[in-house]
């Protein structure tokens, strides 16, 4: 499917025959007709991982077989076949994980590395991974809320994504010649993006491995739960 296999390069990533075999799962009539197709995954998973904070699996993966709600799940044929759907979602996950913390420089969505029969099938693949961006980051709208009140930084990388989707229907559709280029810049965007919460994941990686940030041990009074998360007050943990 892709004309380059970067599994080769780092061999986490999800190999081209899984994404073969991941596409034909959700391309088939085991899946509800409202679940994503793989570039509207893609772009799911993206916003995803670039988000301020990790989502548990369980709020975000019925998504992935019923759109709207996550309802609707699939007629797996087995214990074994949901198992490995499943494996493949997550590594896939993981895959767009280690492309752009370890090499940055490599990422790009699906639709700029697959072959198209033709540029209506190219913008369709766009819009469905624009689609799956915008989900990804309205299933954790709360916590995405300080970028999408921040004007300038929003319209400078999160709106023309948004542009691309469906969800911009109040807006004027967009000139060729720019669609053309916010479609180029994308992998540009998603590294700002990234970037731009990359503090703050941080911040929640060191509070799961009970590291306490200096400045919040800063902000924290002696007998205010520690921010390691330990439960315990500031001052007979961290604060010591």
């Amino acid at each position: 499917m892709t004309q380059h296999d970067f599994s080769d390069e780092l061999p986490d990533l999800l190999t081209d025959s899984e994404l073969n075999e991941l596409q034909d799962f959700l391309d088939s009539d085991t899946v509800p007709e409202s679940a994503m197709i793989l570039d509207t995954l893609d772009g799911f998973l993206t916003a995803l991982v670039i988000g301020p904070v990790s989502v548990p699996i369980k709020l975000w993966m019925p998504l992935v077989w019923d759109l709207p709600d996550g309802r609707e799940t699939p007629a797996f044929e087995s214990v074994e076949q949901a198992k490995r759907m499943t494996k493949l979602v997550l590594k896939m996950k993981e895959s767009i994980t280690t492309l752009l913390s370890s090499s940055p420089d490599v990422y790009c969505p699906l639709y700029m590395v697959v072959d198209h029969e033709s540029d209506e099938m190219y913008n369709n693949l766009v819009k469905l991974w624009a689609t799956g961006f915008v989900v990804g980051i309205y299933c954790n709208k709360n916590n995405w809320q300080p970028l999408l009140d921040k004007k300038e930084v929003f319209e400078e990388l999160l709106m023309p994504i948004f542009l691309l989707s469906p969800f911009s229907t109040d807006a004027p559709s967009l000139p060729t010649k720019t669609s053309n280029v916010i479609r180029r810049l994308i992998p540009e965007y998603v590294k700002e993006i990234r970037n731009f919460w990359l503090p703050q994941r941080q911040r929640e990686l060191a509070r799961k491995k009970g590291v306490v940030i200096a400045d919040e041990a800063e902000q924290t009074g002696r007998n205010e739960p520690c921010p390691c998360g330990s439960g315990k007050k500031f001052k007979k943990c961290c604060g010591r």
